[in-house]
């Protein structure tokens, strides 16, 4: 096997593509922001599974050899089961990882997390690493069970974790009217969605009203992070939705693009961050 330890790795990006070890499997997979040229071609040829992207959306994986249905890996400090979905995700975002040692260094037990679109779990893993109680909401059962066994991968399977499938506003609207108190806010937002019973969500019309919607109850606000990979949603965007909705001073927010480190110097930029504080407690 190439590379049979059970950590990700980004290996190389350009052209458009990029090209990961996935613990013991390597995959190429688009990456629109790769700009460049490829740096070596060799280990392209050994590649065990590409995503083609369909014009409709969507697309297919082409294999060279018979892989599993799913398989664990590490990443950065946790662990995810890996499946190769049909949209060519993987399960996790690479990305993500400095976000995530972030939460767990600010979550704490008197801290009540809330991570919004949580996908397969890894701001909410991050948050009850550090103590936190967290609940994680996103709009497909399949993914939240998919969250579920990345929890109990990673030892947190009697954590304090609240597991919700729901659409969010229609979470934060009855959570409003219980009269709940979060101190953290974590959410990665998609650029189109679709919750459970049909509801649409278009972050260009619906973020800012859910960030509105969601600050009476995030009583005293101890953190937050919103990251984003829509195109055209900068980190001074963020940034700016950040502080205009929760007046928090502009040069207390962290911004940034997130970066997927894989060669020296050179980084392979994935969305974009804001987050506060920008100040991590010693």
């Amino acid at each position: 096997m190439k590379g049979a330890d059970d950590c990700y790795r980004l290996l190389d990006a350009g052209e458009e593509q990029k090209l990961e070890q996935i613990g013991p499997f390597r995959v190429a997979r688009q990456a629109a922001q790769a700009h460049w040229p490829k740096l070596d071609p060799q280990p392209w040829r050994e590649v065990d599974a590409v995503h083609h992207r369909a014009s409709s959306g969507g697309g297919r994986w082409s294999y060279h050899r018979e892989l599993p249905e799913s398989w664990p890996v590490r990443c950065g400090p946790l662990q995810f089961h890996v499946k190769l979905t049909d949209f060519g995700h993987i399960g996790l975002f690479p990305e993500q990882m400095d976000n995530w040692r972030w939460l767990e260094k600010l979550a704490a037990d008197d801290v009540n997390a809330l991570n919004l679109f949580g996908y397969t779990g890894g701001s909410t893993l991050a948050a009850a690493r550090g103590g936190a109680r967290a609940t994680h909401v996103d709009a497909s059962r399949g993914v939240v069970s998919w969250a579920r066994d990345n929890a109990v991968l990673n030892g947190l399977g009697e954590a304090p974790i609240r597991w919700i499938v729901e659409d969010v506003f229609k979470y934060l609207r009855r959570e409003t009217k219980r009269g709940a108190r979060y101190q953290g806010l974590a959410l990665d937002p998609p650029s189109f969605g679709r919750g459970p019973s049909g509801q649409v969500w278009k972050i260009d019309k619906d973020l800012i009203p859910l960030l509105w919607l969601a600050k009476p109850m995030l009583q005293p606000l101890r953190f937050v992070l919103l990251s984003c990979h829509t195109p055209g949603y900068t980190p001074i965007c963020l940034a700016n939705a950040l502080h205009l909705v929760f007046d928090l001073p502009l040069d207390e927010i962290e911004r940034g693009e997130m970066l997927a480190p894989y060669r020296g110097a050179l980084a392979l930029p994935s969305g974009s961050f804001a987050r506060w504080p920008a100040a991590q407690p010693a």
